[in-house]
């Protein structure tokens, strides 16, 4: 019986990194952009919540314990789940589809993956996870020449800042 010969992969050549790294300033400046979008978003399913709240109630599929109103549904952990789903649902499908969320696209940003290529809806949902309502991002100040935040570290991608001709022609792919 002949002996297998172990096979070593070749050594992987370091990216070519064309593009600068964000900083600690423009991703908050595209965060606060994001909040505002959010925030509106979170008032239009705030409103979905409360229509349906009030049509549960008028069918008799829920009531309200007595001396409270119909807003008591509304602190129930399934409506909290509800805003929590809108929340990520916009995260994760701005990551995967363009790389760029609203915010983003204003502050000419981009997540990507160290070969270009968009995220994963796995490495979308593990930056949620780890960032901590954008805390993670204060890591970028010990970052030195490639910066890099903690939700980037842990979901294995980049945040690059691209030139106005890349953003528009971004914008036109969309």
């Amino acid at each position: 019986m002949a002996k297998r010969k172990s096979v070593t992969p070749p050594p992987a050549t370091p990216p070519v990194h064309t593009h600068p790294s964000a900083g600690l300033l423009r991703r908050l400046g595209a965060l606060l952009y994001d909040y505002l979008v959010v925030i509106s978003l979170l008032v239009i399913a705030g409103f979905i919540g409360m229509g349906v709240a009030q049509l549960l109630l008028v069918t008799g599929l829920a009531t309200v314990p007595e001396g409270r109103d119909a807003s008591w549904l509304l602190t129930s952990p399934l409506y909290s789940a509800w805003l929590a789903l809108v929340i990520m649902g916009f995260y994760v499908w701005f990551w995967t589809r363009a790389g760029q969320t609203i915010g983003m696209r204003a502050w000419r940003l981009r997540i990507q993956n160290v070969d270009g290529s968009n995220i994963r809806i796995t490495q979308a949902l593990i930056r949620l996870a780890t960032a901590a309502f954008g805390l993670g991002n204060l890591m970028c100040l010990l970052g030195g020449e490639r910066p890099k935040a903690f939700q980037d570290i842990w979901a294995e991608c980049e945040v690059i800042v691209l030139s106005k001709d890349e953003n528009l022609n971004m914008l036109d792919k969309s």
